[in-house]
């Protein structure tokens, strides 16, 4: 597989260590006015990204009391408990989250921050866990995904 490609992004300096992952929610009303908002917000909303690298390049900011630090950063890999029909390694699924309420126990690893549902991914690896219960099927599974690589359709039309 092809190294990860990296984007250089702005995080809030007290998140630029490396391995440090964070989904970005999106722009709020105090970066309006900012001068370099726009590297701040060149990622996509909902995604889970993880640091890899830090820049040199700090900048004060109106949001991050520390200020802001210039970071490289790929799309990071996504532990989620899916269907036991879709688990087999290297294959390609599109998330579907279960309809369950969050009362549930595993909700949070059925319904991870940072997955885009309907999306396109790619299962890396699969965890030998013990079975769950599910009141929504039969017993999800504990797999890594990564999406789809940037330059492949990532949604089904």
């Amino acid at each position: 597989m092809e190294p990860k490609k990296t984007r250089v992004t702005i995080v809030g300096s007290a998140y630029a260590k490396p391995g440090t992952q964070f989904v970005y929610q999106g722009r709020i009303d105090r970066c309006e006015s900012c001068t370099i908002a726009r590297v701040c917000h060149n990622l996509e909303s909902g995604r889970r990204d993880e640091v890899v690298a830090i820049r040199a390049a700090t900048h004060p900011c109106p949001v991050h009391h520390e200020g802001v630090t210039t970071v490289d950063v790929v799309e990071a890999p996504i532990d989620i408990r899916i269907p036991s029909d879709l688990v087999k390694k290297n294959t390609t699924i599109i998330v579907k989250f279960p309809d369950c309420d969050e009362a549930c126990e595993t909700w949070a690893s059925c319904h991870p921050a940072g997955i885009v549902e309907g999306q396109k991914y790619i299962i890396t690896e699969i965890f030998d866990d013990e079975p769950v219960a599910c009141r929504s099927g039969p017993s999800p599974i504990l797999v890594r995904i990564i999406p789809l690589p940037e330059g492949l359709p990532r949604y089904t039309p």
